[in-house]
């Protein structure tokens, strides 16, 4: 009786620290992908704040101006506000226009 309180109780000890070594590994590895995960959000926004702070900058109409002249651009032309969409439902209602005034001149021949 003793030798098998003796027995239960060291497998007991045994499976519970294998158990929480096997935890504990999985909880820092995943600790390490966490980190590594953050690492690549930050330089990712990191390169979206230097996109827009690009596309600001060389999307101003002073700054096209220039490239241009030292591209030497003659023929350049601006779009028509009517071309600029500020978004997928405004481009799709432009479309949506389109196509039924093509239906009705078409079919007026």
């Amino acid at each position: 009786m003793f030798k098998k309180s003796i027995i239960l109780s060291i497998t007991c000890f045994l499976l519970l620290t294998v158990t929480t070594s096997l935890i504990k590994n999985k909880a820092r590895n995943l600790e390490k992908d966490i980190s590594k995960l953050k690492k690549n959000i930050s330089l990712l926004k990191k390169q979206i704040s230097d996109s827009e702070i690009d596309f600001v900058y060389l999307s101003n109409p002073e700054q096209l101006k220039n490239y241009l002249v030292d591209l030497n651009k003659e023929k350049y032309s601006t779009f028509d506000n009517s071309r600029i969409f500020f978004s997928i439902n405004h481009f799709l209602q432009h479309n949506l226009k389109e196509s039924k005034h093509i239906k009705k001149n078409i079919l007026k021949w």
